[in-house]
C-alpha cells in the first residue's frame, strides 16, 4: 500500500459529520444511507467474487478445505460463515473452517493485539491447511499482519489464496484473487464493523452459497442438503419434501425417516420409486446433484 494514501475506512466521512449530535431518527437514516454503499461495493466486486466461487467449489468437490482467516470483525465473520455452512448445506465442520487471530476466545471478546502478529498467522494457518486448500484472508485494510502472514504461509504450502479487503491499495502479494470491496469511509471513522463488515458478509455469503450451488448442494433455489438437527430445520426439511414430491405431512415424515433424514434421498425414493440404498447410489452417481438424478430415465 502507498504510505501517502489513507485507507478509505479510516477517512473522515463528510456525510456523517453530525453523527455525534444527531437525533435517533437522523442517526438511523444516516447509517442506513451509508449501508447502501456496502451493497454497491459487493456488486462492483462481482467478477472477483465469481472467481472465488469457482475456486471454492473446485476445492470443496475435491475434498480439500475452504479456510477463512482474519482478525477482529473480519475474522468473526469468517468463523460465522464457516459455522453456518454445516446446518445450511450439510457440510462437514472440518471442511469449511474459520481461523481467528487470538484463537477461540477472540471470537467472543476483543483481543486486538493478536492481529499484529504475522508469524502467528502463519503458524495458525499451517495447523489446519494442506496443499490444495483454498485460503481466504479477511481484512478490511487488506494489510493486517496476521492475515498477510497466513496468506504467505498458505502460498508456500501450495494452497490457492484470496484476499477480501475494503482497500483498493491493499497488499495483494500473496493473493491469487483480490476481492476489493470499496465501501468508502465509515459513518463512524475507522469502525469497520459497519459498512466494511456488511460488505464482507455479503461477499462471503455469495462465495459459500455459490460454491455449494456449484457442488450440487442446492436444487433450484432450495436448501435440499439442510441438516434437520432441530425443530425448525426438521420443519424446513419436511416442507421441502412436500414441495418436491407433492405429498402430505404424514408421507413427508415417513420419507424423511426412510431416507435417513436426507431430503434429496427422500425426494428420489418417492419420485423414482426407489429404495433408500438405490436413491443414495443414484445421488452418488450424479455427484449429489438432485436435478441430474431426477432427469435420469
Amino acid at each position: 500500500m502507498k504510505k501517502s494514501v489513507l485507507i478509505p475506512t479510516e477517512s473522515v466521512n463528510s456525510r456523517t459529520k453530525k453523527l455525534g449530535t444527531a437525533s435517533p431518527l437522523q442517526i438511523a437514516r444516516m447509517l442506513n444511507a451509508e449501508d447502501f454503499n456496502a451493497a454497491r461495493a459487493a456488486r462492483q466486486a462481482a467478477p472477483a467474487i465469481a472467481k472465488a466461487i469457482e475456486c471454492a467449489a473446485e476445492t470443496f468437490v475435491s475434498g480439500h478445505k475452504i479456510i477463512f482467516t482474519g482478525a477482529g470483525t473480519s475474522g468473526r465473520l469468517g468463523v460465522l460463515e464457516a459455522v453456518e455452512c454445516v446446518p445450511t448445506f450439510g457440510t462437514k465442520a472440518s471442511q469449511i473452517i474459520g481461523i481467528m487471530a487470538g484463537g477461540r476466545d477472540a471470537v467472543f471478546r476483543s483481543i486486538e493485539g493478536a492481529e499484529d502478529d504475522a508469524a502467528q498467522g502463519g503458524k495458525d494457518l499451517l495447523k489446519k491447511a494442506r496443499k490444495g486448500d483454498f485460503v481466504l484472508g479477511l481484512a478490511a485494510s487488506g494489510n493486517t499482519p496476521y492475515v498477510q502472514g497466513a496468506l504467505q504461509a498458505a502460498r508456500k504450502a501450495g494452497c490457492r489464496t484470496a484476499l477480501v479487503a475494503c482497500n483498493p491499495w491493499a497488499d495483494t502479494r500473496y493473493a491469487d484473487i483480490f476481492i476489493c470491496l470499496n465501501s468508502g469511509p465509515e459513518a463512524l471513522s475507522g469502525s469497520t464493523r459497519l459498512k466494511a463488515g456488511s460488505a464482507t458478509k455479503m461477499a462471503l455469503n455469495a462465495i459459500t452459497t455459490g460454491a455449494m450451488a456449484r457442488a450440487g448442494k442446492i436444487y433450484e433455489n432450495l436448501m435440499v442438503d439442510v441438516l434437520p438437527t432441530n425443530a425448525k430445520l426438521t420443519a424446513r426439511a419436511l416442507r421441502l419434501i412436500r414441495l418436491l414430491t407433492n405429498t402430505d405431512e404424514k408421507t413427508a415424515r415417513r420419507l424423511l425417516q426412510d431416507s435417513g433424514l436426507n431430503v434429496k434421498t427422500a425426494v428420489l425414493i418417492h419420485r423414482k420409486k426407489l429404495t433408500c440404498k438405490q436413491a443414495r447410489a443414484l445421488l452418488k452417481k450424479h455427484r449429489g446433484f438432485l436435478a441430474e438424478a431426477l432427469r435420469e430415465e
